[in-house]
């Protein structure tokens, strides 16, 4: 598709009014066409097959079938997932979103030029594929190791590369990514982190905690079989006797 070429998009969310704003936004946009429009999970499964759009817009609470499953079944399936934009009220779903390789992540209420700004993003991203390097934005996007982490900052999203991660710290059932003199609070367990963190340069000393190795100033025992982790922020975190052994590869 070239440039120049219509945008074919299907807009799903339960609220008419968004609705109506999303059409009076497009309208703005040329080449740009709402083909459907749906106001539930269910629809928005029914659509996605149906219709084939270019383009997703969707908020993410909706009556019906979870937004995500029906997302998750669809990028599974024969043909590739459209590129998607959420919309919604939630911004404690934007890494999930961001896991699903979504262009933009936009929180109501958002203007007309935020609208637009997520529009250019998508045509960017189609200018780049035919400039020849979707294979790496696709290994560094969706690879089991990602080189950065999309973090909330307010109503926005910022990028952090992993090597300025200094540590993660469980809260709950969030976790606090800290990060260039700066701490973001993330709607995802440690669990699930870890599990997209490189193992080679992150390490788990505690079950609140995981540190990345090159920010490792000082190792020093705390009592009890027991360490302390000193990094390069000058934070000390304790290391637990049952992650004890995860660390000791890296001491010599």
């Amino acid at each position: 598709m070239s440039r120049d070429q219509t945008l074919r998009l299907l807009v799903a969310d339960d609220e008419p009014l968004a609705r109506d704003l999303i059409r009076r936004y497009a309208t703005s946009q040329p080449g740009l066409e709402i083909v459907a429009e749906c106001g539930t999970g269910d629809e928005l499964a029914d659509a996605l097959g149906r219709v084939r759009p270019d383009l997703v817009l969707l908020d993410i609470r909706m009556p019906g079938q979870d937004v995500f499953g029906v997302l998750e079944r669809e990028a599974g399936g024969p043909r590739p997932l459209p590129p998607v934009i959420f919309a919604t009220a939630y911004d404690g779903y934007a890494v999930r979103a961001f896991d699903l390789n979504a262009i933009d992540y936009l929180v109501k209420p958002y203007s007309a030029d935020r609208f637009a700004e997520a529009i250019r993003r998508v045509r960017s991203r189609q200018v780049a594929e035919r400039s020849g390097d979707r294979l790496e934005r696709v290994i560094r996007d969706l690879g089991p190791h990602p080189d950065r982490l999309l973090v909330p900052d307010g109503r926005r999203m910022v990028p952090v590369a992993l090597a300025d991660i200094v540590w993660i710290k469980a809260e709950d059932d969030y976790a606090r990514v800290f990060a260039g003199g700066r701490s973001y609070l993330v709607s995802r367990t440690l669990k699930e982190l870890e599990a997209r963190l490189d193992p080679e340069r992150f390490v788990r000393i505690h079950r609140s905690a995981i540190v990345h190795t090159a920010h490792i100033r000082e190792v020093a025992a705390a009592g009890g079989s027991r360490y302390r982790v000193r990094l390069s922020d000058g934070t000390d975190v304790l290391v637990s006797r049952q992650r004890a052994p995860g660390l000791r590869r890296w001491m010599l």
